[in-house]
């Protein structure tokens, strides 16, 4: 459905050709920034909704590396780990930003527009994996806090025995990972091969004429 809507905006210039056809200009502009494209294909605000959190939560991260690390504590090698995936994480949405590039998104060919809009949606899919990353490290302090407010002697256990910590870690986060992959990544791999679908479609009809 929101393809066809897009389909029509093309179609409001009749006197260029598909391939020269500009989404956004001058009246339409202001209605194009508003929400031209729905907020299944419109992530700008998830991304930056996800820098945010993983700005906050690198700061975090980094002053406690820094106090384990001066005291030698138990959970540097965790706190490292994380360090390193807040970090790519961030470099990767705050990248996939910039690459998608919205306000001057729609501004592009008709065929530009759907490969970036393909890409960007392609990477978007990709990064449930890090989020699910990220989950096993928070969902494990979770459970850490958890047992040291109703069992000290199981928290103590826990804390000094990296190899449960890393085996919960990981069981955590592919369990995460699964819950995306039948719940929210569905949803984006339906857009995404509809956009690769249209663009196909288009770029056949093209070649054909």
């Amino acid at each position: 459905m929101e393809l066809k809507k897009l389909q029509e905006h093309w179609d409001s210039f009749p006197e260029v050709s598909m391939e020269e056809r500009p989404v956004l200009s001058s009246d339409l502009e202001k209605i194009v920034v508003k929400n031209p494209l729905s907020d299944a294909f419109y992530l700008r605000r998830r991304l930056l909704a996800r820098i945010i959190i993983f700005s906050v939560l690198w700061i975090v991260n980094a002053v406690q590396l820094r106090s384990q690390w001066i005291s030698d504590g138990p959970d540097i090698s965790e706190l490292v780990v994380l360090f390193g995936l807040l970090t790519y994480c961030l470099y990767f949405h705050i990248r996939l930003l910039f690459f998608a590039d919205y306000p001057t998104l729609l501004s592009l060919p008709l065929i530009s527009f759907l490969g970036k809009l393909e890409t960007v949606l392609d990477k978007y899919i990709l990064s449930f994996r890090f989020v699910s990353g990220l989950s096993g490290f928070y969902l494990l302090a979770l459970i850490q806090y958890l047992l040291w407010t109703w069992n000290k002697g199981a928290h103590e256990t826990l804390s000094h025995n990296d190899w449960y910590k890393w085996l919960i870690l990981i069981f955590i986060s592919v369990s995460v990972d699964i819950l995306f992959l039948h719940s929210v990544i569905p949803k984006y791999r339906k857009l995404l091969a509809g956009v690769r679908k249209y663009r196909e479609g288009i770029q056949a009809k093209a070649q054909y004429k």
